[in-house]
């Protein structure tokens, strides 16, 4: 995966890494629907990030078993 410190054109899982949260979000990105904008899993969306926040992705999807 790629750190990212600011939210990069493309689609995918992400972990947002937020200043003073002790574990990372999940977030998807769709550089179609929502250009550089990432939306959480509580239906939140966002366009920013603070200094010292980044994105570690795209998560690879598994593969089938």
């Amino acid at each position: 995966m790629v750190k990212h410190e600011t939210i990069p054109m493309d689609t995918g899982l992400f972990w947002y890494f937020e200043k003073g949260k002790e574990s990372p979000e999940p977030v998807y990105l769709d550089e179609n629907k929502h250009p550089k904008t990432m939306k959480g899993f509580n239906s939140r969306r966002q366009d920013w990030m603070r200094d010292g926040e980044y994105l570690l992705g795209p998560q690879i999807p598994p593969s089938a078993v």
